[in-house]
């Protein structure tokens, strides 16, 4: 009798501990640490936004602005991507953090949740983020982000629970430039209603080869650990894209190169009308052997094959301008570079963008 009391008693002090152990594997985070949020360090399922490479947390919709535009670089929705990241120092903690990325345009998007809070209740979010951006050199593998980039990400809440991140209503942190490292935004309002949307923002003022901005470790609660900006991380200012004049100086002609072939990295202030003067070929050529879709954006260090290898121009075929063959045994390791990026299917952006 006494041993079935005594395993009676281990095997319901067995069954409440599983109770407590699946409860708390069960139990969400949101739940026992006051965050309103679903999901928010980014480590759930992902589900696509209109393509399969465009995916964010499930819990976290996606705001992705599409024009307008001047330049055909500019606020380009079809070239942006969002990917869960795993590892390396773009995960602030846990496994994963999303990624929003779009090189050689310019983007403006924000990633949100609606949350049922209480009414005139003072509630904080946050969120880290990191960014980088920036172009990458010539015989480079990499780049330090750079602040010419005018990139910087900012938190918002509607107390009234909408869902557009330019609405009044929406109350915005400072600007903050987390370029290569992890930074906090935070800001604090007082709800109206019985939701609230909080909002996580990234935009950029000019194109760069890469573009990306990192989010882990949101909050958003009523008071709590939510935290506060970094000290000393001014407001980032909104840095306008300096256009290419329609005409300039004649560009600096370099030097043709062993194999006949002649190239130009674009320098500060060239345009195709200084390049194509300084190399006595027309416009419409150097567009055509770089499969260039506008003459009037060129991008700094960006490489145009002027003549190919033997130092002819460019033949005709039927009308047309024909794209030469670059022999490959010739290449050196910027010309394969250079080829490896243009024989694909190229779309209405800037040189080493696939359409």
């Amino acid at each position: 009798m006494k041993n079935t009391l005594i395993r009676s008693t281990a095997l319901a002090l067995c069954a409440v501990i599983a109770l407590v152990i699946f409860g708390a594997i069960r139990t969400p985070a949101a739940a026992q640490d006051g965050n309103l949020l679903q999901d928010p360090g980014f480590e759930g399922a992902y589900s696509g936004r209109g393509r399969g490479d465009l995916n964010t947390a499930a819990p976290w919709n996606l705001f992705n602005q599409d024009g307008p535009r001047g330049p055909e670089w500019a606020l380009r929705a079809d070239k942006v991507f969002a990917f869960p990241h795993r590892g390396g120092p773009e995960v602030k903690s846990g496994t994963l953090s999303q990624n929003i990325n779009g090189g050689y345009v310019t983007f403006a998007v924000a990633i949100y949740q609606t949350v049922n809070v209480p009414a005139n209740t003072a509630i904080n979010g946050s969120i880290w983020a990191r960014i980088k951006t920036c172009n990458i050199g010539a015989g480079a593998d990499n780049c330090g982000s750079a602040v010419e980039s005018g990139a910087y990400v900012k938190v918002g809440i509607d107390p009234t629970g909408g869902t557009n991140p330019y609405a009044s209503t929406v109350a915005w942190s400072p600007n903050i430039a987390p370029h290569d490292t992890y930074l906090q935004a935070s800001v604090t309002v007082r709800t109206t209603g019985p939701t609230a949307t909080m909002f996580a923002f990234f935009t950029q003022a000019s194109p760069s080869v890469l573009n990306n901005v990192w989010f882990d470790d949101a909050y958003l609660g009523t008071g709590g650990p939510g935290g506060t900006v970094a000290a000393g991380v001014p407001a980032a200012p909104v840095i306008p894209p300096t256009p290419i004049p329609p005409t300039a100086f004649v560009a600096i002609r370099q030097a043709v190169r062993p194999d006949g072939s002649q190239w130009h990295f674009v320098q500060p202030g060239d345009t195709l009308t200084g390049i194509s003067s300084a190399y006595g070929v027309t416009i419409d050529e150097i567009m055509t052997l770089n499969e260039l879709r506008s003459s009037r954006f060129i991008f700094f260090n960006q490489e145009l094959v002027i003549r190919p290898a033997g130092g002819s121009a460019p033949t005709r075929v039927g009308g047309a301008t024909a794209r030469p063959t670059l022999p490959i045994a010739t290449l050196n390791a910027t010309d394969q570079a250079w080829l490896n990026r243009n024989t694909g299917s190229v779309g209405p952006t800037p040189v080493g963008v696939g359409g």
